[in-house]
């Protein structure tokens, strides 16, 4: 099937003059996760990975990607004709400097610029200016080669009440108006579906994991224009929008919006996240009048408000009742005799947290993995294709849920049976690696790539590296990855800042033999202000218990053990109210019966009330 699908697109390539095809993974709306009708590079390879990028030519089927998916590439794409392009590793090289060392001079090549961003589309011109190069810019070339292509999503709109978002769309439309003002435009074309959630406080189901809406949303001085599937408004979300001065349009109407600005209109847009065929269309009417810069919507979205804050420890605090059940089931489970699949845990850990209330679906897909399949850093099961839990070894959970309150992202590694001494070691050295970024102070202006180094110092004095980044930022009710911040030794241009929500999950991963991740969700808090300058840190949200069992003692600092004892201690305080007298007894058994011998006192805040 893949061999077929490349000699189509050859094909196509001859029939066209185009010397290489870029076929991305993303959609029009520079998506992580993307709805089935975007799913080009699986639909061309079958690697269904998160990240990655195809390049096509007449001799050549290349896929690049990072260390996260090396392994998945070689079980999934074995026999094919595709080659792995390795990046994030030393001496990489990405597709646009590999296009300019092998193409041909004079080289034409097609895009889908519907599903490539401005940046994206700029750096592979620039690129291929060396040897001449152009770019054909051909929207959905693939229907071609996919008659039977999925159609857009059409899930319905929902409100997220104020009582969630803690602000209201009419504030945060005239806030988004004060900024553009500020940035002399007076009205904002966007793309990116988070952002257009957070600004009109709704919701729908048109991405898997992702309450967000297709659609584009064209703001103006005095009204807003939704630019989506009309049948995904119901009564209730006309009246909403009537009552917030925005109109509903058909979503392929959104490439003409230019031509119906005033003549005076000046556009902004955001390059990095705008598709290339939208942002060339708004050129060509605008002109000089369309302004490429960063979307103010980005930064303010990460910085929750105290209704967001609150909204996420009660999510957290579900996530925390809902993991206490399910690892005492896995282990009474495992203990009875039976051997439940991968996919059978992660369904019980859904149905677990369903019971919870407010629970939307999950945040991703889980990533349940027992042995070796835990070296596999995005290792991805089916129930068609998993492996039953057998009581040996270390068993890595990461999953997370979306719930009314919240988004979700915890990573869990917990033993199952009898463990080698080398996976005692790696389980403590991330775990020290966690604590380390967890109790960090820095000073405000400190950006993440500063600090990421905190959660690696441990692995590094051993000898030891994992290849993803630290930490993302989540969003509320939305994208599970968020930025602008980051946590990874890539140096961004963004400030920790108080306020915003960002993961720590530093990992080690053993092909062949197993994985070790630990991950809490962290809310940057103030610190205090001294004559040195003002200082940030950390408060951990999650509220999910961190076995010590396999931890060594000897290699952790008396500091690092106080902190796990105290931090075990809160998660049975704040969850044993809503536990059965069985569930706080085992729970109490793993934190407070379970504590690591420590010279340093308990803190008194996690004392039993």
């Amino acid at each position: 099937m893949i061999e077929k699908r490349l000699a189509a697109m050859r094909s196509l390539m001859k029939r066209e003059g185009w010397d290489a095809v870029v076929i991305p993974g993303s959609d029009p709306h520079s998506s992580e996760d993307v709805p089935e009708r975007w799913m080009l590079r699986q639909f061309m390879s079958g690697f269904t990975g998160s990240y990655g990028d195809i390049v096509v030519t007449h001799d050549h089927a290349g896929l690049w990607t990072d260390t996260r998916f090396f392994i998945q590439f070689s079980k999934e794409l074995a026999g094919t004709e595709y080659v792995l392009h390795k990046l994030r590793v030393p001496d990489a090289e990405s597709y646009p400097d590999w296009m300019a060392r092998t193409l041909p001079k004079g080289c034409r090549v097609g895009i889908d610029g519907s599903c490539m961003s401005v940046a994206e589309v700029e750096e592979l011109k620039e690129t291929l200016k060396s040897i001449g190069g152009t770019i054909v810019n051909r929207p959905d070339y693939i229907n071609e080669l996919w008659p039977d292509r999925p159609t857009t999503p059409n899930a319905p709109l929902f409100i997220l009440e104020e009582t969630y978002t803690g602000r209201s769309t009419a504030d945060k439309l005239r806030w988004l108006r004060q900024q553009l003002t500020a940035n002399d435009c007076t009205c904002m074309m966007l793309n990116r579906l988070d952002e257009i959630a957070w600004l009109l406080n709704i919701r729908s189901n048109d991405i898997l994991f992702t309450p967000v809406a297709i659609g584009y949303l064209l703001v103006e001085e005095s009204k807003a224009t939704l630019y989506t599937n009309l049948s995904k408004i119901g009564p209730d979300i006309e009246k909403y929008f009537h009552d917030n001065s925005i109109v509903s349009k058909p979503y392929e109407e959104a490439i003409y919006a230019f031509h119906s600005l005033p003549s005076e209109a000046r556009l902004l847009m955001d390059g990095k996240t705008m598709n290339y065929a939208m942002f060339s269309r708004g050129a060509e009417v605008l002109g000089d009048r369309l302004k490429n810069d960063k979307s103010p919507v980005i930064l303010e979205k990460a910085l929750k408000n105290d209704v967001e804050i609150a909204s996420f420890r009660t999510a957290y605090l579900k996530d925390g009742i809902a993991q206490t059940r399910f690892f005492k089931w896995l282990e009474e489970t495992l203990a009875s005799g039976q051997q439940p699949t991968e996919m059978e845990a992660a369904d019980k850990m859904a149905a677990l947290r369903r019971e919870q209330g407010n629970y939307l679906e999950e945040s991703f897909a889980p990533i349940t993995a027992i042995g070796e399949n835990a070296a596999l850093p995005h290792y991805q099961p089916t129930h068609e294709a998993c492996s039953r839990i057998v009581p040996k070894g270390l068993y890595l959970l990461d999953s997370g849920g979306q719930y009314l309150e919240g988004t979700t992202d915890i990573t869990r590694t917990v033993p199952v049976g009898p463990l080698t001494e080398l996976e005692r070691i790696d389980y403590t050295l991330v775990l020290k690696g966690m604590i380390g970024l967890t109790t960090a102070v820095f000073p405000k202006g400190t950006r993440g790539a500063n600090i990421d180094v905190l959660a690696r110092i441990p692995l590094w004095k051993a000898f030891r590296n994992f290849g993803h980044g630290t930490g993302h930022g989540v969003g509320h009710v939305l994208c599970c990855h968020e930025g602008p911040q980051d946590l990874r030794q890539n140096v961004y241009d963004q400030a920790m800042l108080a306020r915003m929500i960002t993961s720590v999950e530093p990992g080690l991963y053993r092909e062949g033999m197993h994985g070790v991740r630990h991950e809490n969700m962290l809310l940057c808090v103030e610190k205090g202000k001294t004559e040195f300058g003002e200082w940030l840190g950390f408060e951990t949200l999650t509220c999910t218990y961190i076995d010590p069992s396999p931890c060594l003692p000897e290699l952790m600092t008396e500091e690092e053990k106080a902190w796990l004892n105290n931090y075990n201690r809160s998660v049975y305080t704040r969850l044993q109210p809503w536990l059965s007298d069985c569930e706080k007894k085992w729970l109490r058994n793993k934190t407070i019966d379970n504590e690591l011998p420590v010279s340093l006192p308990a803190d008194d805040k996690w004392e039993e009330e």
